[in-house]
């Protein structure tokens, strides 16, 4: 949606359609609010940074899919153009791996002998680089990694007390393909930590929750979906009555937006079945 929509949306719940009791300026921070708590309540902003080609994401040699590309996917963001020989252009796939055709490696990769990764500083940098409209990560969903050649497994997690207990028990470098991994720290500070620790580069897929950019103009990239957009408005409403102290108006507000966000939520996912044929009844 569109930051005039969202302006014109909001100024209309307040009964101020010209801006007079509320600048125009201060109702976008709130807009930008609502958006950043919609997309914490709701994890409604879901990608997968990858370390590999994204296929149907981008041009990839020898795939041409109409109308593949992920909204919000920046163009030649992601990696593309097969390499021929294991550490071409500096990336390695470990001795004797395999080339998949139509495949490749980008930067997001595992560092040898660096076991913390942080969104800051790390994930975030490769969020912004493929993706339009993501500010930063704020949860780890899934992570997988390269065992070299065709394996990517994902990872298994721990909470962290239980990684800090039994994986970093050594007290020297174990190092090897990652097999484990827990996240230190809660929101945007966070860091995810990998056991064994890396002993060599290999493509990272991570599947992240995200918070949107703060919207200045029409022309930045909304990455709320629309299906979730539409409770917005209430949200930035409700801030507006609190600035005045009017907290009945600003409640009505907030469980209006909450009606929306419960619609908007199971018209998204009303459940799947993981298998009609299960090996085992």
């Amino acid at each position: 949606m569109k930051l005039s929509e969202y302006q014109n949306d909001t100024s209309a719940l307040l009964r101020d359609t010209g801006f007079y009791f509320n600048s125009q300026f201060q109702i976008t921070r709130w807009i930008n609010e609502a958006r950043r708590l919609l997309a914490m309540r709701t994890g409604c902003i879901n990608r997968l940074i990858t370390g590999q080609s994204a296929f149907g994401a981008s041009a990839q040699p020898g795939y041409a899919i109409p109308e593949a590309m992920q909204p919000g996917a920046l163009p030649g963001a992601f990696p593309y153009g097969a390499t021929s020989q294991p550490g071409a252009g500096g990336s390695q796939l470990g001795a004797g791996a395999a080339i998949v055709t139509g495949a490749s490696l980008g930067p997001m990769m595992t560092i040898p002998g660096v076991e913390r990764y942080p969104y800051q500083g790390f994930f975030n940098n490769y969020l912004r680089q493929q993706y339009a409209g993501c500010a930063s990560v704020s949860d780890v969903i899934s992570l997988a990694v390269s065992w070299g050649g065709v394996s990517k497994p994902t990872l298994d997690w721990m909470p962290w007390d239980e990684f800090q207990a039994y994986c970093r028990a050594y007290a020297i470098l174990n190092m090897a393909y990652p097999a484990v991994w827990s996240v230190l720290n809660d929101g945007t500070q966070g860091e995810v930590w990998m056991f064994p620790i890396p002993s060599q580069q290999n493509p990272i897929d991570a599947q992240v929750s995200c918070l949107p950019i703060a919207l200045q103009s029409d022309n930045d990239f909304d990455a709320i979906p629309d299906s979730f957009a539409d409770s917005v408005k209430f949200g930035a409403a409700a801030l507006a009555f609190m600035a005045t102290y009017r907290w009945a108006s600003a409640q009505v507000m907030m469980q209006q937006g909450g009606g929306y966000v419960l619609d908007q939520r199971a018209g998204v996912d009303r459940g799947k079945t993981r298998s009609y044929y299960p090996l085992f009844p």
